[in-house]
């Protein structure tokens, strides 16, 4: 390659990078803007961390110790993207605390047993702005990805 083309090939690949950069900046936004509004729903709770969430149903309190950092839980989830898209459900999963990110943790600790809530979980308290997994699978989850969460706790040991 001539110097020529090794310039050309560098401004593709800036630009395409810069593209790629200025999209995850606007679903960033878009994330951003529907926590916003979000937050203006009178059902809907908010922790000092930042993590949303609406209470569906309560549990029952004193069946089984809330979940902290040592337990395992059984969840009934689903979830999804602010765009609705549903990127992963499970029914009946034991999870160890530890292993579940920031936000799923943070609500599930709020939760009896039986309780069902929905977690609107920010980027920051998930996949961060990296994101997780490899773009074009089913578990990839995108840069600054609000995570929702219709989760029901089932058992906690």
């Amino acid at each position: 390659m001539n110097r020529f083309q090794y310039i050309v090939l560098f401004a593709i690949v800036a630009l395409l990078t810069a593209c790629k950069q200025d999209n995850w900046l606007d679903w960033k936004a878009e994330n951003a803007a529907f926590l916003e509004q979000n937050i203006q729903n009178d059902s809907i709770q908010v922790t000092p961390s930042g993590l949303q969430y609406r209470v569906i149903r309560q549990g029952i309190p004193h069946a089984a110790p809330r979940p902290d950092e040592l337990k395992t839980v059984v969840v009934t989830y689903t979830g999804k993207f602010i765009n609705g898209y549903v990127f992963d459900s499970g029914e009946n999963v034991p999870m160890t605390m530890a292993s579940l990110i920031e936000g799923f943790r943070e609500g599930l600790k709020k939760m009896d047993v039986s309780a069902r809530y929905i977690l609107y979980v920010p980027y920051d308290l998930a996949y961060g702005e990296n994101g997780t997994g490899n773009e074009g699978t089913a578990a990839y989850i995108p840069p600054y990805s609000t995570l929702i969460f219709d989760v029901t706790l089932n058992q906690c040991f």
